[in-house]
């Protein structure tokens, strides 16, 4: 069971890695078009990823106290917190791009835009982290 369990994450973490790219390379880019020209876009990331594996299958194995099942639960621990992030981007992402330009706007704007960048750079920084761990973790896990 654990090793089928084993198995199924790793195919479910390949499609992952895509998806966290993906993403990456979205928020980059507004970040970018923030900074850089000033444009404010409203950014929609995927509420969530995509881990039916993980949320169906982990609560059937009998004993989770095996070192890379650990390492499983781990990271998925931090992808659930890059959930909460990208909400929170998205929030603000879409504050920004409702501003019309009035007087009582331009001073929402100005700290809008910082909470927005700080958490783009946020969201990057743990998906870099998660890319990297997910790619560790694949060359561990049974194919």
């Amino acid at each position: 069971m654990k090793k089928a369990f084993l198995r199924a994450i790793r195919v479910e973490l390949s499609t992952l890695r895509q998806h966290l790219a993906g993403t990456s390379k979205d928020a980059t880019e507004a970040r970018e078009d923030l900074r850089e020209k000033g444009i404010r876009k409203a950014l929609y990331l995927a509420t969530s990823f995509q881990t039916g594996v993980y949320t169906c299958q982990l609560g059937k194995l009998r004993d989770v106290f095996d070192p890379l099942v650990l390492e499983v639960i781990r990271f998925y621990d931090q992808l659930s917190n890059l959930e909460r992030v990208k909400n929170h981007i998205s929030r603000r992402s879409f504050e920004l791009a409702v501003l019309t330009g009035s007087n009582v706007d331009k001073e929402k704007e100005q700290p809008l835009a910082q909470d927005y960048t700080s958490s783009l750079d946020e969201g990057i920084r743990r998906i870099n982290t998660l890319l990297l761990e997910s790619q560790r973790l694949i060359s561990k896990l049974p194919q």
